[in-house]
């Protein structure tokens, strides 16, 4: 018991998946194709991640900084910022839906 003294209660995944991605691979020589295939779904899911990540920042920035977006634009522009924020929430609210989400 006294090892785990400085182990942490809990850990997000992000935090998880970030330390799964710094470690040192294991050199196999067995089965190439699945290996190929744990490190296309490792690439995919940082890329889900960083994606909405990214997208939630730019939802928040469409939602606190109005004037600063609106400033000098047409309105066509407008809608179309506008018809941006709502597919980006379509696509996390079917991310979370799909069970991607983190």
């Amino acid at each position: 018991m006294s090892n785990n003294q400085f182990s942490p209660n809990a850990i997000s995944h992000k935090e998880l998946n970030s330390l799964f991605n710094k470690a040192k691979k294991e050199i196999s020589l067995g089965n190439s194709s699945a290996d190929s295939e744990v490190i296309h779904n490792e690439e995919f899911n940082n890329l889900i991640s960083n994606w909405s990540d990214t997208s939630q920042k730019i939802l928040l920035m469409l939602n606190k900084k109005e004037e600063m977006i609106t400033k000098d634009r047409d309105s066509k522009s407008l809608m179309a910022i506008g018809a941006m924020g709502v597919h980006m929430k379509l696509a996390l609210q079917a991310l979370k839906a799909a069970g991607l989400d983190q």
